[in-house]
């Protein structure tokens, strides 16, 4: 635990959409030494609805939630100013900030060092957790995964669970051609061993804050006054294919409500989040190379709009 007067530890958790973050960060919050130490949490999602926020298993933390865009944009700089500023008047020993998944870093360091947090904060590291089963498949195409490989100062390789030794060995081969010196870690479950983290050393990076969201990536939020019919939706998402990242929420279907996820093009559903309003519509879809318009328009096909 960090002695009074001491700065407060950050980390950063980045990683590409559905890598594992929340996951992560649910597993370093269970932990008795980590989770002890009264950690913020700074939540960073690319859609106005706090998805994530209700799927972080401590609701008791002190959590800050920033969805107006990328951590890392210009867009959003006052209101993690504000988050740092009440964190610092709190007891805390450790910050979490769980980055947008399609989120290219930059280096915030000045943030916590400069102005009226000078001495507050400690920028301990960025950890870029990847998906080991899907990475290579979308590293070729979306600049945001390599971006967030290259600017780690650690690799979590989680899923590993659902990917073959020789996907992970050609995924290993990727991860040292990007970025060589970073340690990694291979785990399921986002379970990383605490003395791991405490080996990461931090690597300072300049370069300024960057000026909009990652080209040809969009998000909208989406909720529905009726019922939405299940085979219309599933029709939907047919047609609109891989232009579909991430999409995550509650839907009411007629059949009953169900948490929707779609990851790297897999879909599941669930029992619905308790957090959210479990008899309403309200999700996210995080999209790419294609038109905002269009996307809500395709999805007004089941009933769903903006």
């Amino acid at each position: 635990m960090t002695n009074e007067g001491e700065p407060i530890d950050v980390w950063i958790l980045g990683g590409y959409l559905g890598a594992g973050k929340t996951t992560t960060l649910n597993a370093l919050l269970s932990d008795p030494v980590f989770g002890g130490r009264n950690p913020a949490l700074i939540i960073n999602e690319f859609g106005r609805m706090g998805v994530d926020g209700a799927l972080v298993e401590r609701q008791d933390l002190s959590r800050f939630e920033i969805n107006k865009g990328s951590l890392f944009c210009i867009c959003t700089k006052t209101d993690f100013l504000k988050a740092l500023a009440a964190i610092a008047e709190g007891d805390h020993q450790a910050v979490v900030i769980e980055a947008t998944g399609i989120a290219e870093p930059v280096d915030i360091e000045s943030f916590l060092t400069n102005g009226p947090h000078a001495g507050r904060f400690r920028l301990r590291g960025n950890l870029c957790i990847v998906d080991a089963a899907n990475f290579t498949k979308i590293a070729a195409f979306l600049k945001p995964a390599t971006a967030q490989v290259r600017w780690a100062d650690a690799i979590i390789i989680n899923k590993c669970d659902c990917a073959s030794e020789d996907e992970r060995h050609v995924l290993g081969k990727v991860l040292a051609e990007l970025n060589p010196t970073a340690p990694r870690w291979e785990t399921s479950f986002g379970n990383i061993e605490p003395a791991f983290l405490e080996g990461v050393h931090r690597t300072a990076r300049a370069e300024q804050l960057r000026p909009c969201a990652p080209e040809k990536i969009i998000a909208v939020s989406l909720t529905a006054g009726e019922p939405v019919d299940y085979a219309a939706f599933r029709t939907v998402l047919e047609r609109l294919g891989e232009h579909v990242l991430r999409l995550k929420g509650n839907i009411a279907f007629t059949e009953g409500a169900a948490y929707v996820e779609i990851v790297c093009g897999r879909y599941s559903q669930k029992e619905p989040l308790k957090q959210l309003d479990e008899a309403a519509t309200a999700f996210t879809v995080i999209a790419w190379d294609i038109d905002k318009d269009a996307l809500i328009e395709a999805f007004s096909a089941c009933g769903c709009n903006v």
